[in-house]
């Protein structure tokens, strides 16, 4: 199982565990995912990473959007919701399909108010737990390996002075 799968399934299980439900099924192709009082719905033809940031997305609505009345802006909703998708995968190390569009930011609550970055904060803490780490520790950082067949990679824990040696042919 793909790390992205069991991303998926911890958030599966959190918004179980909320009482929150998500399901999959078709939605209209520029519609990756709603949520209605406590029912997410992700469209079910997504790939696993387009899942992942649907689910990041829509439990950013539940959390943070689901309590308030529709006299505040929707638009602000959506930049918030982003800016979780953002924060969420650059901690878990994963690239986000924005990341080479003019308009990723390296911090995505530049230009956002006071009471968006309180919720954005809030609902990223909450995703992180979700998904076993701790919102304070640092994020991952994403590592692009290049390697013959059978050629050996080595990864060195300079912290602990350990390293750790496998063949490329057994892993990938």
């Amino acid at each position: 199982m793909t790390v992205t799968l069991q991303y998926i399934d911890a958030l599966e299980a959190y918004l179980v565990r909320s009482g929150a439900a998500l399901v999959r099924t078709r939605l209209p192709d520029w519609i990756h995912g709603r949520v209605h009082a406590d029912l997410i719905t992700v469209r079910a033809d997504l790939t696993a990473e387009q899942e992942l940031l649907a689910l990041v997305h829509e439990i950013t609505h539940w959390l943070a959007h689901r309590q308030m009345g529709l006299e505040h802006c929707r638009t602000v909703f959506e930049y918030e919701a982003e800016a979780v998708e953002q924060l969420v995968m650059a901690h878990l190390g994963l690239p986000h399909p924005d990341s080479a569009h003019r308009l990723w930011r390296a911090h995505p609550t530049d230009n956002l108010l006071f009471a968006s970055v309180t919720r954005v904060t809030s609902a990223t803490r909450r995703i992180l737990g979700a998904l076993g780490f701790d919102a304070d520790s640092e994020p991952q950082t994403a590592v692009d390996l290049e390697a013959a067949p059978r050629e050996e990679i080595v990864l060195e824990y300079e912290l602990h002075g350990m390293g750790n040696f496998f063949g490329l042919s057994q892993t990938l």
